[in-house]
């Protein structure tokens, strides 16, 4: 019996020093975008092609699976008039529009899109839809021709409102500006950037800047929301660069995967990073479990 009982407290002594070695274990998957070019989206990914850092500490990667559910996307338009004796972009801008459409629904069918235009007001004018004919539809009518303020941020805060209940993690809001003049109130800001949190959608900024100055209010919206939600800020000087741009973030929403990566199971953690292995952009959604 004595040496029984010797051997199940020696038993009890060694499980406690190996717990004590390896703390507890737990997994979390995060749903990332991996920033991608004009050319196409960064597909066939796996595990060991991820590198996860915590508080700097490196975490192992177990499992890495490109995402299939449907994607959500409120596509906010500029749609306020130039300054005059500067025309209109109006190819430029269904050249892109069109683009970046086909490119989400020909490799993503399920995937549905909102167009919400913008200029004294915030209107949508296609609800959210799987259909290319229908977004197609008001692309070949689209045209810069309202000679007001562009009013980008409340339609980032009517954005908001409409993701929030969609069923999918993927959601996000992609706008284009041309640098019109904008007058929301300092309210409306902070209430775009609750609503964007609440929505849990990323947020990716396309702008083109011409050669005149910027709304600094405006562009420290953009610059916080992009970057806290997961997004990207995209900015160029003529809109023949609209087409390219929103072509790599099309490619970019269709290069995401979910990343499980082990944790240890005591600790807060402060921050998250992931990048490539060979040092590729991962971008992190506000979606972890």
């Amino acid at each position: 019996m004595r040496v029984r009982l010797v051997g199940i407290t020696l038993l009890a002594v060694t499980l406690v020093a190996v717990l004590a070695a390896s703390p507890f274990q737990q997994q979390k998957s995060a749903l990332v975008t991996v920033v991608a070019e004009a050319g196409g989206p960064v597909s066939g990914l796996t595990a060991k092609d991820f590198v996860v850092r915590e508080d700097k500490a490196t975490r192992e990667v177990v499992a890495a699976d490109a995402s299939t559910e449907p994607l959500f996307i409120a596509l906010l338009v500029d749609t306020t008039q130039p300054p005059m004796g500067i025309l209109p972009p109006t190819q430029d801008l269904r050249r892109a529009l069109a683009s970046f459409v086909t490119i989400i629904k020909g490799a993503s069918p399920d995937a549905q899109i909102a167009i919400m235009d913008f200029a004294g007001a915030s209107v949508t004018a296609v609800d959210f839809t799987p259909s290319a004919a229908a977004l197609d539809k008001y692309i070949q009518r689209v045209f810069p021709n309202r000679t007001t303020d562009a009013v980008l941020i409340e339609a980032m805060v009517d954005a908001g409102k409409k993701l929030s209940d969609k069923p999918t993690p993927r959601r996000a809001i992609v706008s284009v500006d041309f640098n019109s003049r904008n007058t929301s109130a300092e309210k409306t800001m902070r209430q775009a950037a609750e609503n964007i949190r609440k929505a849990g959608a990323t947020v990716w900024s396309v702008s083109i800047r011409g050669t005149g100055g910027s709304t600094s209010a405006r562009e420290e919206v953009l610059n916080v929301v992009t970057r806290s939600s997961g997004g990207m800020r995209f900015t160029g000087v003529e809109a023949t660069g609209l087409e390219p741009m929103l072509k790599s973030v099309a490619n970019s929403l269709l290069s995401q995967y979910t990343v499980t990566f082990t944790r240890p199971g005591s600790g807060d953690v402060k921050s998250t990073e992931m990048q490539t292995s060979k040092g590729g952009k991962v971008l992190l959604t506000p979606w972890m479990r």
